[in-house]
């Protein structure tokens, strides 16, 4: 069975964010957990929301999902959602150079691999520090994980430039999207993952069918991820 992770930059949810903005987060977390993901996680979040939205989703989604928070700052805080048959939330490690933390979870499929999951609101502007802590996580995952691993969420740097990270060869990439995912321009949400890994868009039809909001940007200024994760090796 494959494992499915979900990510989403909400860009500064708050108490005074649009409506538009609320009701796309609504449907996105109504999605993933419907879809029984094993992991779903909201980043950039205002403090003033952060426990709200975490006790939210265990209140309605719990105990088949429970809910943390992951502190960054004043608007930089995670939601992440567990689904606490398949998956443990294993803390969070500080990014270098930054008021920002990597989440870390362990998930499994039903009878099959085991996989460490990062992720994590890297560094804007793709400066040298955004190149080094995506090296620095590379590094790590491959150190901690037992060689199976992922790295994602809004990783600030473009896809089409991920040669110039110069990460080991045996990297691999993927982009749910094929188009901007960030409102300004280039695609800044995608992964990393270890080779022995398959990786795919999911629920993508579904996305554009039913929720074209979630590919419009209008809400929120990021597009969200979600991820079907298989055993290559």
């Amino acid at each position: 069975m494959a494992i499915y992770v979900a990510w989403f930059n909400v860009e500064k949810v708050g108490r005074s964010s649009p409506q538009i903005k609320e009701t796309i987060i609504s449907h996105f977390l109504d999605y993933c957990f419907r879809s029984e993901f094993d992991i779903v996680t909201l980043l950039e979040i205002h403090s003033a929301r952060e426990t709200d939205i975490a006790d939210h989703i265990n209140s309605v989604y719990g105990p088949a999902y429970s809910a943390t928070v992951v502190h960054g700052g004043h608007s930089n805080s995670y939601v992440c959602a567990i689904r606490t048959k398949t998956t443990t939330f294993d803390g969070s490690v500080k990014l270098v150079g930054l008021n920002r933390d990597v989440a870390e979870f362990s998930t499994s499929a039903s009878g099959g691999f085991k996989l460490k999951i990062y992720l994590a609101h890297f560094k804007s502007g793709q400066t040298g520090l955004t190149s080094k802590q995506l090296r620095e996580a590379v590094d790590a995952a491959a150190k901690t994980s037992g060689g199976t691993w992922l790295i994602g969420g809004d990783l600030n740097w473009d896809f089409d430039r991920k040669d110039a990270l110069g990460l080991p060869e045996d990297v691999k990439f993927f982009s749910y999207w094929s188009d901007s995912t960030q409102r300004k321009g280039s695609i800044l949400d995608w992964a990393l993952y270890s080779d022995n890994l398959k990786i795919k868009a999911a629920g993508i039809s579904e996305f554009k069918r039913k929720h074209s909001e979630f590919g419009d940007m209008s809400g929120p200024d990021h597009k969200p991820v979600a991820l079907q994760i298989d055993n290559g090796a």
